[in-house]
């Protein structure tokens, strides 16, 4: 800022030196009347569901075979795939299809879970979401026909 250096770093202190009172109060009495407590048990009522929705369709759409496991807490499935199912190549073939998942390999420093995917949930259920764990079994299908026929 120049010659304004000196006013510039004052008028940064004075608008950011303490938190702004309206907003800190009426989170307060957000936390202090129940609000914060009934929304945690509404939105993990929902993300339950979410999972549940998700687990179903994995049940419907991906390889025999497939096993879902939902680590406690957070709101992602990892699922282990066929063991010749790539989940870098079902990565690679979803992302082509605009469809984000996290392949296994990226959660290990030595390049294991070569087979397992992690979904999330944390997502509203919808028809296109459903449409895209279609799409997604079908590629893990595809992958595992392929390449259990070499």
């Amino acid at each position: 800022p120049g010659r304004f250096k000196e006013r510039v770093e004052f008028l940064k202190y004075v608008n950011t030196s303490a938190t702004p009172s309206l907003p800190q109060m009426a989170v307060a009495e957000f936390v202090q009347n129940g609000g914060y407590d009934h929304h945690l048990r509404k939105i993990r009522r929902r993300y339950a569901e979410q999972m549940r929705l998700m687990t179903e369709a994995v049940g419907r759409y991906f390889p025999e075979g497939t096993k879902v496991t939902r680590p406690n807490g957070g709101m992602c499935l990892w699922l282990e795939l066929p063991a010749a199912v790539e989940g870098i190549t079902v990565y690679r073939q979803a992302l082509a299809q605009r469809i984000s998942i996290a392949p296994g390999p990226l959660f290990s420093a030595k390049q294991a879970y070569r087979n397992f995917i992690r979904l999330n949930c944390g997502n509203p259920w919808s028809s296109e979401i459903e449409d895209a764990v279609r799409r997604l079994g079908n590629l893990a299908k595809t992958g595992y026909s392929l390449r259990a026929a070499r």
